[in-house]
């Protein structure tokens, strides 16, 4: 005959219980790290520049937690990395990466709309050269910059540009085939939109990480 004990169910509950908010708390943990590396990324990322720096810091973020998981386990004497909340930690680590190197830039002039606008009016009242903006932003790029426009036939290039005409931001109408970044280093952002970084030693030294070179023009 067996006798039924709550107190021995609740004895063998407990584990259960207290392990249940603590995945919780360690997923949304997660979480919260993935949301800081990915606004770390978004401070850090600039029109021209190389992505590797921001990448790194997204990696020592995610391993500073992770080191700090180990240790937190270690003195609690508790199992740390089950298979669901490793590859939560994973993937969420290279969502980040990809966050950085292919969703900061175009996102940074998609979701500033105003900055299309700037463009299609340079266009349109044939603007030539470049003129010093000294307030506001467009994307990434902090004032002052630099708006430069070159307008051809059935095409245009509007520059948003460091003072020093060194990188920034280049929206393209029309035929792409003009040479718009011969001898410079370049990478499609998204619809008319461009990063460029001009770099007189690029065919030498190759390239801001993330940006191909365009020879010749």
């Amino acid at each position: 005959m067996s006798v039924h004990s709550p107190e021995l169910d609740n004895h063998f509950a407990r584990p259960q219980e207290r392990g249940a908010p603590r995945q919780i708390v360690a997923y949304a943990a997660t979480i919260v790290v993935c949301v800081i590396a990915g606004a770390c990324s978004w401070l850090s990322v600039k029109p021209g520049d190389s992505l590797i720096w921001p990448m790194a810091v997204n990696v020592i973020i995610f391993a500073f937690f992770g080191a700090v998981c180990r240790l937190v386990s270690a003195l609690r004497s508790t199992r740390f990395g089950r298979t669901g909340l490793s590859f939560t930690f994973l993937g969420l680590g290279a969502l980040s990466l990809l966050w950085t190197y292919f969703g900061v830039l175009p996102a940074s002039v998609g979701f500033d709309s105003a900055s299309a606008r700037v463009a299609d009016h340079e266009v349109a009242r044939a603007a030539r050269g470049c003129r010093l903006v000294k307030h506001g932003s467009i994307g990434l790029l902090q004032s002052p910059y630099k708006i430069c426009t070159e307008v051809i036939p059935k095409a245009s290039n509007v520059e948003f540009t460091t003072p020093d005409l060194n990188r920034g931001y280049a929206y393209v109408s029309g035929t792409i085939s003009e040479g718009w970044f011969s001898d410079e280093c370049s990478r499609h952002l998204t619809g008319h939109w461009w990063a460029f970084a001009t770099d007189r030693d690029a065919p030498v030294t190759g390239c801001p990480f993330g940006y191909t070179f365009q020879g010749g023009g």
